[in-house]
């Protein structure tokens, strides 16, 4: 039974390969979208999940996000330090300015000083030593940087960039995760982050810091907040914050529509062919009906064809995201991205299961048809 339903699929092999182009287009648009949506949104929180020591930001109240962030006064740190719970706080400092190369190439950057004692935020490196920033007049680039400041060059040790009136040397590329922005990142020591701040008068952007073992980290977070009027969360609480602040931006709803048409496009057309398909095959199903074939029977054999197109339509494309995701990921500003499981697992049982309800929809042509139309014409 199962083999004949097979067979009747086949035969009608132009249909057949629609039906599954079909889901698979539509597994591709909302895999692909979903996933660079996720990829993206979680490049919100970067920076924060680079600065891998510590578990505790502190920032003015009005602060929504990593990249913009109103600096605090230059006791914060103090005032973060005597609080009970706390094992040790230190400044952040983050600028954003602009750099250009010797050859005039120009942006905009993000400069993230890293404290010479403690060296917190330190970055890994990819080429070079993570040390060399704290040389004067030093640092290090990010691979999206290296890629925007230097197209279609190798990092090769003398290259330097301008920042101000000051020339900075790159001792590397590190491996600092990609930022949302888009924007180069370049670690330079905590000084030359300082004297390189000529927008701002304060050198404290956020005060980061370690709960003690066995803190309550609402408890220790509240006690902040309510003592100087900051803003204090954990980690995970910044990262969700700078996520929510740009998911409700407007670019994520180009996402949403896109995810939106393709399942539309692709439950709709998959859903259309289906039903002609089984509208050309009405003389082959009323004959088995004729031979003795049930209902039950008939559903089986139209559920048999329904999972074989949705099986291989998803499959196919899935196959298409994951090979789009490695590809993108070679370009130094989109490595970050990934296919989330959890995308697939969600995309794919929802077309898969409104495929073969839409195949289902298909199947009360079947229950219309009468046994003596087989003789009719």
């Amino acid at each position: 039974m199962i083999a004949l339903a097979l067979k009747m699929l086949r035969h009608d092999g132009a249909k057949f390969l629609t039906m599954v182009l079909a889901v698979a287009l539509a597994a591709f648009l909302t895999q692909n979208q979903a996933s660079f949506l996720v990829a993206f949104l979680g490049m919100t929180g970067s920076q924060i999940r680079d600065v891998r020591e510590a578990n505790l930001w502190v920032m003015e109240p009005d602060t929504e996000c990593f990249d913009q962030a109103k600096p605090l006064k230059e006791t914060a740190v103090q005032t973060v330090r005597g609080f009970p719970g706390v094992e040790w706080a230190l400044p952040f400092l983050k600028v954003d300015t602009t750099a250009r190369t010797e050859s005039g190439k120009l942006s905009t950057i993000t400069l993230i000083g890293v404290p010479e004692q403690s060296r917190i935020g330190e970055p890994a490196m990819k080429l070079g030593d993570a040390s060399g920033i704290y040389q004067r007049d030093s640092a290090v680039i990010d691979p999206g940087g290296m890629a925007l400041l230097y197209p279609g060059r190798k990092f090769q040790p003398g290259m330097k960039i301008r920042v101000h009136d000051e020339w900075l040397e790159l001792r590397g590329v590190s491996e600092a995760s990609p930022p949302f922005t888009g924007f180069p990142i370049v670690h330079v020591s905590q000084a030359t982050a300082m004297r390189l701040n000529r927008e701002e008068t304060r050198s404290t952007t956020f005060v980061v810091g370690r709960l003690s073992a066995g803190a309550d980290a609402a408890e220790v977070t509240e006690r902040i907040r309510k003592a100087t009027g900051w803003k204090a969360l954990t980690r995970k609480e910044f990262e969700a914050t700078s996520w929510k602040f740009y998911s409700d931006q407007g670019v994520p709803n180009l996402f949403y529509i896109t995810i939106t048409v393709g399942l539309i496009v692709g439950i709709a057309f998959t859903g259309q062919t289906f039903l002609m398909f089984v509208k050309e095959n009405a003389r082959a199903f009323t004959t088995l009906k004729v031979l003795g074939f049930t209902h039950p029977q008939l559903a089986a054999m139209m559920a048999a064809q329904s999972c074989l197109v949705v099986v291989l339509g998803l499959s196919i494309g899935t196959a298409m995201v994951v090979a789009t995701t490695e590809l993108a990921k070679t370009l130094p500003f989109f490595r970050g991205l990934y296919l989330p499981w959890e995308v697939t697992a969600v995309c794919c049982g929802i077309i898969g299961v409104v495929t073969v309800l839409a195949a289902g929809l298909s199947f009360r042509q079947v229950l219309q048809l009468q046994p003596a139309d087989v003789f009719r014409s």
